[in-house]
């Protein structure tokens, strides 16, 4: 007893005393609860939103030996991730002519009067920018710690010149390709690699915020470089080249969009509708890695992520496999990723796939929106990722990547079709694909799949009474025979 009451009367160590309140619990508890009270003030019908997204270093999972220079620039840099690395200053110089020929068509003094502009001018070009930017850089990169190095001083201010000039290179280098040019950069792009530009300009660490590159466009007049000329570029350079499939559509469709793609005021007209179905009023890229995979995946994809790792496999096989049922593959006439659809005829079904250019870029383009795709405040959807997995799903050998080849869904600029097979199995590593990016097209496939399940089940029941009725009549042919040969014993004949 005595024991038991000295135990009662040991002292309370001070951690664990009442009124030492563990705060730090608490106000996350409070934080939590007016996050939740935000959200449920919002409307009902609101689009689902996403944090503030920043500019993120590749994520782990998917740099391998053979694929790591993927995702480093070749000959440019943008931004601070690869800035002043060897190898790259080679066309710093080439920013130079970018920002003057920016200052040039700012202050309206091209060609031979660019040599008037003053510094004024030039100081008061600037200034406007600098007040265009209603944001730090610095906060549009996720990887904080990179700052601390001796070349990037504490003050945003540091990172303004650096986002002028590359994004000045960006729109130049847009400009000459888009609509041409008569400058000295475009003089001497006989020695510019404009692929390894291309391909540079669309690597997750190698983005500036496009807000900064919607600045500079503010500051020029007329609108020198519009919305529809960023779109052409990326049509240009990523997308197939148009070409219809006329047993999809029809022949007033036809006519429509050779009027929407071939004369120029159209086309534009159709390009900026096409940006304003990706992006709401008032809202625009986070860079142009997030324009590309917005182009590539289309409007109106599910934000929904219910991620399940080869979910579709059950429903579909290798192309051989499918062909071998009766399904086909056919090419759609857009570019967009989700638009896969199962077309059920009661003869041949149809599996309708966009058309995809495999080339010398695809590795490092594919790779680069697979790792913006995985970063934790990237897209709402993984749609890139899941189209990825569900070609892996449907190429198996060779063999299946030439039917995809004889249907023109792959145009194979690799050369050979093992690279290719090759190719997709590497990228379909370590990828959690959303498997209700293409909900539909399993449905209509399962309700197919179902089907031919009955109608095989029906055919083996008629075939099973086919061949017992078969048999029926053989027993009775030959318990006939027999009969007729049977012949009694002369004792029972008497």
């Amino acid at each position: 007893m005595a024991t038991a009451e000295s135990s009662h009367d040991e002292p309370v160590p001070s951690a664990e005393e009442p009124n030492n309140k563990p705060e730090w619990l608490i106000d996350i508890v409070k934080e939590q609860q007016e996050l939740l009270t935000v959200k449920t003030e919002k409307q009902v019908d609101e689009k689902p939103t996403r944090p503030m997204t920043r500019i993120q270093k590749v994520n782990k999972t998917l740099v391998r030996e053979s694929n790591k220079a993927c995702f480093d620039p070749l000959v440019v840099s943008f931004g601070p991730f690869h800035h002043g690395k060897e190898g790259l200053m080679g066309m710093e110089p080439r920013k130079n002519v970018a920002a003057a020929w920016f200052i040039s068509v700012a202050t309206g003094k091209t060609g031979e009067r660019a040599n008037t502009i003053t510094p004024k001018e030039t100081i008061d070009v600037y200034q406007k920018f600098k007040k265009a930017v209603t944001f730090s850089p610095r906060d549009c990169y996720a990887d904080h710690e990179f700052f601390h190095k001796p070349k990037f001083p504490t003050e945003s201010e540091d990172l303004m010149p650096m986002m002028f000039l590359d994004g000045c290179f960006i729109l130049h280098f847009i400009h000459l390709l888009v609509k041409g040019s008569s400058d000295d950069l475009w003089k001497s792009s006989h020695d510019l690699n404009q692929p390894h530009i291309v391909r540079d300009m669309f690597l997750l660490e190698n983005q500036i915020p496009y807000p900064i590159l919607s600045a500079l466009m503010s500051i020029l007049p007329d609108k020198e470089i519009p919305k529809a000329w960023i779109m052409e570029f990326i049509f240009t350079f990523f997308l197939p080249p148009f070409e219809f499939n006329f047993s999809v559509v029809g022949c007033w469709r036809v006519l429509f969009l050779i009027f929407e793609n071939f004369i120029s005021p159209i086309r534009e007209y159709h390009l900026l509708g096409i940006w304003e179905g990706l992006y709401d009023k008032g809202s625009e890229p986070v860079h142009l890695l997030d324009l590309l995979q917005a182009v590539l995946v289309g409007g109106g994809a599910s934000p929904n992520s219910s991620h399940g790792s080869g979910y579709w496999n059950y429903y579909f096989r290798p192309i051989t496999e499918l062909k071998a049922t009766g399904i086909h593959v056919s090419r759609g006439n857009f570019w967009m990723l989700k638009d896969v659809k199962f077309k059920r005829h009661p003869i041949n079904s149809h599996l309708v796939l966009p058309q995809l250019v495999v080339d010398d870029s695809t590795e490092t383009r594919l790779l680069n929106l697979l790792a913006y795709e995985k970063c934790s405040d990237g897209p709402l959807n993984r749609t890139v990722t899941s189209y990825v997995c569900f070609l892996d799903t449907l190429i198996h050998n060779t063999e299946d990547v030439k039917e995809l080849q004889c249907k023109k869904i792959l145009l194979n600029r690799l050369g050979s079709n093992e690279k290719v097979d090759e190719l997709f199995k590497n990228l379909a590593t370590n990828l959690s694909p959303d498997y209700n990016v293409y909900i539909d097209v399993i449905n209509v496939r399962l309700s197919a799949s179902r089907l031919q399940r009955l109608r095989a089940s029906r055919d083996q029941c008629h075939d099973l009474s086919l061949a017992e009725d078969l048999r029926s009549r053989k027993q009775l042919t030959l318990e006939g025979h027999l009969v007729k040969s049977y012949k009694a014993p002369s004792n029972l004949v008497k």
